[in-house]
């Protein structure tokens, strides 16, 4: 696709360094930080990779297929509301985990065990 959506396993642009919005340089003579921001940017945008901690997490086929399915859903939503990007690491998965952790807290004992349970026959 050319219109910067990219498919659910991201190849096209959801997996950029710079996520195409902001580059982040080193000086090498002084160690010190400039930022090129590029058309769009409002100058609060860091390139995630460098910025934020990564974490590699194994996930059953299952959920997987979930996970790329409910990606492929929001990003419709998004569009259909006027909300031009939707980047697979910038924007979904913070916000999968954002809503996990809700509803992982609101969850009492047997709701966690019933979903392990479910987890373990995948």
């Amino acid at each position: 696709m050319s219109d910067g959506w990219g498919d659910a396993s991201g190849i096209e642009g959801n997996y950029d360094d710079t996520d195409g919005e902001e580059t982040n340089e080193t000086n090498k003579t002084t160690g010190t930080s400039s930022s090129k921001q590029t058309k769009g940017t409002n100058g609060t945008k860091a390139n995630i990779k460098g910025e934020w901690n990564g974490r590699t997490i194994y996930i059953p086929d299952g959920i997987l297929d979930e996970l790329e399915d409910t990606y492929l859903e929001s990003q419709l939503k998004l569009r259909k509301a006027g909300q031009d990007k939707f980047k697979k690491n910038r924007h979904f998965y913070p916000l999968l985990v954002q809503f996990g952790l809700e509803a992982l807290s609101d969850a009492d004992a047997d709701e966690i065990q019933t979903r392990l349970s479910s987890i373990g026959d995948e």
